[in-house]
């Protein structure tokens, strides 16, 4: 099945919509409830309540936001030479790791914020020489701020945007300080547009960011994550094993997915919202190290069958309720 995925032919992606449904269909299916703490402004509250008003509309959304992110990713990965062989391989895996859990049918905070990371990785890999980076710093940094005023606990990721920024340029202070004011445009305008509504600047709820306070996650151990996790570990493995024969841009972004999969683990067992929807941070550098892993000049009996095995034990996770199990 994965060699209808090692091209990149336009018709492939009526397969990968296609795939992306059946996969994804199981949320309409078993319809998920939210019971996630309300996001930090309460208008955004009642708009994820509007957007996610019937499971059919949930399914609708998430999945769209999820296809959409796949083919920007895919993209960037073709773009940036993230994977040595185009393809739609990316997209593929990326799609699979947002559909492990019914949480990650829900079209809350994390599908909008996960576009948000697509698109500044491919802001801060367009660093790499720019004889003018204001507009991909500005870029960027403004997308880390949309995703700090959807939950305070992704101002992490305003660090990922600064140390990307220092590792594709070399350090700048104004470049740096541009950043900063660009992350702060969209909060200031989110506590400003918070007045006008509600009176007060700041939210009715805020929940500040608690890094070092680590959940136990023994939900994980109940689905298709320590699968996933193998082949991750496999996956990673190979890349950083190729790492010395690669150009120095590939270099830098690979040690960019590594930062960004350290601050996903870390917002995933520390968050505090819904540790099922927050994995689908990891699913962006898991879908290119898995892209990578599985990307083949010839037929290979061995990786078709690794795909299979990952494949059913989502599927398997999916709907083990369903069959009793």
């Amino acid at each position: 099945m994965i060699r209808i995925f090692t091209n990149t032919l336009n018709q492939t992606i009526f397969v990968l919509i296609l795939f992306t449904v059946l996969i994804r269909f199981f949320g309409y299916q078993v319809p998920y409830v939210n019971a996630s703490q309300p996001v930090d402004i309460s208008y955004l509250a009642n708009l994820f309540n509007i957007l996610n008003s019937t499971p059919l509309k949930s399914f609708i959304l998430s999945s769209l936001m999820v296809l959409l992110s796949a083919l920007v990713l895919n993209n960037i990965c073709i773009k940036h030479e993230l994977i040595f062989i185009p393809s739609f391989l990316p997209a593929y895996f990326y799609v699979m790791l947002n559909s492990l859990f019914p949480d990650q049918f829900y079209a809350g905070p994390t599908v909008f914020v996960n576009l948000f990371i697509i698109l500044s990785i491919d802001a801060i890999l367009n660093l790499y020489r720019s004889d003018r980076p204001t507009n991909a710093i500005f870029l960027a940094s403004v997308l880390a701020g949309i995703s700090a005023l959807l939950n305070i606990s992704y101002f992490a990721f305003f660090i990922f945007v600064i140390i990307g920024l220092n590792v594709f340029r070399p350090f700048n202070f104004r470049e740096n300080i541009a950043a900063l004011i660009g992350f702060l445009i969209p909060i200031y305008m989110g506590t400003v547009i918070n007045y006008l509504i509600n009176n007060t600047f700041l939210p009715r709820y805020i929940f500040f960011p608690d890094y070092g306070n680590i959940k136990t996650q023994g939900w994980a151990l109940q689905s298709a994550l320590p699968a996933v996790l193998l082949v991750g570990i496999f996956a990673i493995l190979r890349m950083y094993k190729n790492y010395f024969r690669n150009t120095t841009k590939s270099k830098r972004a690979i040690q960019l997915l590594m930062i960004l999969t350290i601050i996903s683990l870390v917002l995933m067992v520390t968050g505090k919202q819904n540790p099922r929807q927050e994995f689908t941070f990891l699913s962006v550098p898991l879908a290119i190290y898995f892209a990578f892993y599985f990307s083949n000049y010839s037929f290979n009996w061995l990786k078709e069958i690794i795909n299979l095995i990952l494949l059913l034990s989502v599927l398997f996770f999916q709907y083990r309720h369903v069959l009793g199990l």
